[in-house]
């Protein structure tokens, strides 16, 4: 069977086309193996490292925006400190002026509201300087926080995002060298298809079903005239007979005789091809006809061919 597929040149051409693909296939292998080593793994590695690092970063940014609101906070916090002191040193100082006015008050009582004028105005000094002290401690803070620490962490983003592009570049770059590293290989393989696509000769390949399949009959003779003026009383015109045709059918030489003969559903001869029905053909000698599908690895070229010269 074998023998049969691959002696066309199509056949031939086929089995070779089928061994370059196996090579391409061989170096798309090489490829893959290639970019999962030099590249695949290495961005794997990459992109842990990334995440780790931005995930620092973003932390670090976080501290210290929380350091500077907790700061504002305190700030906050400290003014509201002060104002409250400082009404009720404003409060205290009032009373006092009143009490030391009042004629009427003891010097007690007058005493007593200057003591509490005196409180009250060393707690609003106090209050004071310590929103004074936050006040200047906030804006220091501010000022670092906006001018150096977060544009340095910033700064480092953009570090390692630029790093991520670079290296971005730099595994497309890699991938298209190991492609290109088998380049060479890739294309003798193509070449060698088209090599094999060049050796197929239509004509040689119907000479050969041809010559594999030429019956040796010689086409029939010539019906003869009939003068029917020439025949005696009673006789009748010769019939035309049909034994020149049928004798052509090869299944006279090949299917009738043996053993599965019985077996064979009927077909028609060598002309039948011609005929409308187009599910008959002439029958193959035993010997000829493929094995089923999935037998023989190369069973899809044998049946190929003989679907071409309507030999199936």
């Amino acid at each position: 069977m074998e023998s049969l597929c691959f002696s066309y040149s199509s056949g031939q051409a086929f089995k070779h086309v089928m061994t370059e693909i196996n090579d391409l296939a061989g170096q798309h292998e090489v490829i893959a193996e290639n970019m999962q080593a030099n590249v695949i793994r290495e961005v794997s590695v990459l992109v842990k490292d990334f995440k780790e690092e931005r995930k620092k970063l973003l932390q670090e940014g976080a501290r210290m925006m929380a350091n500077l609101n907790n700061q504002v906070a305190t700030l906050d916090r400290a003014l509201k400190n002060y104002e409250k002191a400082f009404k009720e040193a404003e409060r205290a100082l009032d009373n006092f002026q009143r009490a030391d006015a009042d004629l009427n008050l003891s010097r007690a009582e007058v005493e007593k509201q200057r003591m509490n004028m005196a409180i009250k105005s060393q707690q609003c000094e106090e209050t004071k300087n310590e929103y004074a002290n936050q006040l200047q401690k906030t804006n220091d803070l501010q000022y670092q926080h906006y001018h150096s620490m977060m544009p340095e962490v910033f700064h480092q983003l953009q570090e390692l995002d630029e790093k991520r592009i670079k290296n971005i570049k730099n595994f497309i770059t890699q991938s298209v060298d190991i492609e290109r590293n088998v380049f060479p290989i890739i294309s003798k393989c193509l070449d060698g298809i088209v090599v094999a696509a060049d050796k197929i000769n239509e004509k040689e390949d119907t000479a050969l079903v041809i010559e594999k399949y030429k019956s040796g009959f010689q086409p029939p003779v010539d019906f003869p005239f009939e003068d029917l003026s020439t025949l005696k009383s009673g006789e009748g015109p010769t019939r035309i007979s049909t034994t020149a045709i049928t004798s052509m059918r090869p299944e006279a030489m090949t299917v009738k005789g043996t053993m599965s003969a019985g077996k064979i559903k009927k077909r028609v001869g060598l002309f039948g091809i011609f005929s409308s029905n187009k599910t008959e053909f002439d029958p193959i000698p035993d010997q000829l006809l493929p094995e089923a599908p999935g037998s023989d690895p190369d069973h899809y070229t044998t049946w190929a061919v003989l679907d071409r010269y309507n030999l199936d």
